[in-house]
């Protein structure tokens, strides 16, 4: 009977095949040209599978494979066998509860670009090393790179000429941009490392060092600000004069340049706060001994505060800048702009409060610790000249100050510094960063650019150098991050089923619940944003958060009023974390009022014969049968020529479903059909059996 229909069985073949639905691969999407190698694998989760395996490969027919891990989630990512200038191809199957394996997902390809960085890394006490890897960003080859810990690079800016600036406690990325031939050419970004670009500052003044995200979700910059001033008389009185300037100290003859700082509406990029040195420093205060007013007689303007590094303290509601030139650190309240401390070198105006004995100068980033300290890079331009430490020769510094803020005298002490040696000097740019393993990262332009990393007795436990020569290359800052994902998570649907080609959650009519399973894979904390939505009506639940560590899991119930559904209701699940709304997903399942395979008892019929499981399969499939009429029953395997292949049983089968397992062993891939045979019934079921 069966060879009589062999082209009708073909055509059903053929329909079949297509119906297939595989595990879809989300990311990264086929065709992928990645500026990174520890690489993020994302895909659709498969109705009743246990976990997945993923394979990855040089070549698309995986005869040679490179990766193949398990994952009980829907992301995984590789960190270990990716190199840059590569083809790969990747695939994923499910596993189900029972061992069986589904077939493997079709192949995406992608492929990684070219490496940047010339870094090299040393490990003198690997045990005592911070773990996560480093970013740092080099002016003036306008790249940014990610290297880990034992010197390799994992991601690079590619064509974009990001230079990188810092990181949010959440894992933002932000920094600025070469955007030649304008005249402001370093736009300020939040960018991402698998995103691209998340935010552009207007541009409508020239944005230069710092970029933050407020708490309330606005963004802050410095920008330039001119405003006319006197030269003020001193040893380049002559220079001056000879180009024609009075220079005499009282006539308002010369452009200096200031600081202002902007807060930017995150939606419109309209300026809603802003905080101008001009109108909060005394002009009479300027630096003296660094040089500065000789280079203003090489630009023609004067570079007065240079402010170099913002800091907001969402606590204390409060901002920190740090003021090069000035060699002064101020804090200043948010909102009203009063300046609540200044602190470092005193200078006419008196307006320093504390600190004038600590002896930075020049100083270049700002970290507000846990405990109220401020860690910073004193860079030392001054610190040979006995108005500040009066060294031999002008020497760089980690320095952690403590600063007492209570009572009418604010008071400020060293409580803890690093002195880089004299090889190491780094005159401009460089930064420190306290850890959480209490070890300090400290970055200098010195020897070409190094970082290193110092524990709490002042050993050196790690060292990178990134071999940027001056003037052509120059580290600007670098971080220490968990890695290139701060918020992947997963969502996967509870007790999600399929049966015969539908897929969806049985939910019984009345009051039912749907749950979803939260899990946290990326490498920060942060508070995720859900919410739920159905085309019936089903779910009326307001949004909702929950916060959670890096490796947490939740579960996210809501419950309903179910009413009879004949063709299922799409149900819209939507998370979004706080700090990284770029990475907001939704998964939509259809409820289905009617069981599926697995949430009712399944009451065997007279005579049936279920869809075999898994199918399509790779190895074996299970095949439930009942048969409560009387006489023998056969169930046989047949290929789609018609001819016999197996007979799994043939007798008279106990009450209930009986499960039989078909290996297909060497047979060859293709269609086949279960027939199910007794008392003058026969039913039919079609199989594909994938290697």
């Amino acid at each position: 009977m069966i060879n009589q229909n062999n082209s009708s069985l073909l055509l059903l073949a053929v329909a079949f095949s297509h119906a297939v639905l595989w595990a879809g691969l989300i990311r990264p999407a086929n065709g992928d040209t990645l500026s990174y190698i520890h690489v993020l694998f994302e895909w659709e989760q498969v109705p009743e599978a246990e976990y997945y395996e993923i394979q990855i490969a040089e070549e698309g027919n995986f005869d040679s494979v490179i990766s193949q891990a398990e994952d009980h989630t829907l992301l995984y990512i590789e960190t270990a066998v990716l190199d840059w200038g590569r083809n790969y191809h990747w695939s994923i199957r499910p596993v189900f509860p029972s061992g069986q394996e589904g077939a493997w997902s079709e192949s995406f390809a992608f492929s990684t670009g070219t490496q940047l960085s010339n870094a090299n890394t040393t490990i003198i006490n690997g045990g005592q090393i911070q773990s996560g890897v480093t970013i740092f960003g080099a002016f003036f080859n306008y790249f940014s790179a990610v290297i880990d810990q034992n010197g390799r690079e994992i991601w690079n800016s590619g064509a974009e000429n990001i230079v990188y600036y810092n990181t949010s406690a959440y894992g933002d990325l932000f920094g600025c941009y070469l955007n030649p031939g304008t005249e402001n050419n370093l736009p300020g970004i939040e960018f991402s490392f698998d995103r691209g670009t998340l935010w552009w500052e207007p541009n409508d003044e020239f944005l230069h060092h710092d970029l933050i995200q407020l708490p309330n979700g606005n963004y802050m910059g410095i920008v330039e600000t001119t405003s006319m001033g006197v030269i003020p008389v001193g040893p380049w009185t002559q220079q001056f004069q000879g180009l024609g300037f009075q220079a005499d100290g009282l006539a308002v003859e010369f452009p200096w340049v200031g600081d202002k700082l902007v807060e930017w509406d995150r939606e419109t990029g309209a300026v809603v706060w802003s905080w101008d040195t001009f109108d909060h420093f005394n002009m009479a205060d300027y630096d003296q001994y660094g040089g500065t007013w000789n280079q203003a007689y090489t630009d023609l303007r004067y570079d007065w505060t240079h402010v170099n590094a913002l800091v907001f303290d969402d606590d204390a509601e409060a901002i920190y800048i740090s003021t090069r030139h000035l060699s002064r650190i101020t804090k200043i309240n948010y909102p009203s702009g009063e300046i609540i401390w200044n602190m470092g070198h005193q200078l006419l105006s008196s307006d320093v409060d504390m600190g004038t004995e600590l002896g930075f100068s020049f100083q270049h980033s700002l970290q507000i610790l846990t405990n109220g300290n401020i860690l910073t890079f004193d860079n030392g331009n001054l610190s040979h000249l006995p108005e500040f430490l009066g060294t031999d020769e002008p020497i760089s510094r980690a320095i952690e100050i403590a600063v007492n803020e209570s009572g009418s005298n604010y008071t400020a002490e060293l409580a803890w510094s690093y002195e880089l040696p004299l090889e190491l000097f780094g005159f401009a740019s460089g930064n420190t960063q306290k850890l959480n393993n209490g070890n300090v990262l400290v970055t200098t332009v010195g020897g070409g650019g190094r970082s290193l990393e110092i524990n709490e007795n002042g050993d050196i436990v790690w060292e990178a150098e990134y071999n940027l020569s001056l003037p052509n290359g120059a580290v600007y800052r670098a971080h220490r991050i968990s890695g290139l994902y701060p918020a992947a998570f997963s969502i996967l649907i509870n007790n999600y089923q399929e049966y015969e080609g539908i897929e969806g959650v049985y939910l019984p009519e009345g009051i039912s619940n749907i749950t979803f399973t939260l899990i946290h894979e990326g490498g920060y904390p942060d508070t995720f944003f859900y919410e739920i939505m159905d085309d019936a009506g089903w779910f009326n639940a307001a949004a909702e958060s929950v916060f959670l560590q890096p490796g947490q899991e939740t579960g996210l119930t809501f419950s309903g009023n179910v009413a009879a559904s004949a063709n299922g209701n799409p149900i819209t699940i939507t998370v979004t974390p706080a700090h990284h709304p770029e990475e907001s997903k939704s998964v939509t399942v259809t409820g289905f009022t009617n069981p599926l395979t697995g949430t009712a008892p399944d009451i065997p019929g007279e005579f049936e014969l279920k869809q075999p499981f898994p199918n399509p399969f790779n190895s074996s499939t299970t095949i439930r049968y009942s048969s409560e009429t009387p006489g023998p029953v056969s169930l046989q395997i047949f290929d789609i020529t018609g001819r016999l292949m197996a007979t799994l049983t043939d007798g008279n089968p106990g009450s209930g479903f009986q499960e039989i397992k078909w290996n297909a062993g060497n047979h060859p891939a293709g269609l086949y059909f279960v027939k199910l045979t007794g008392n003058d019934q026969i039913e039919t079921k079609k199989i594909i059996y994938l290697k």
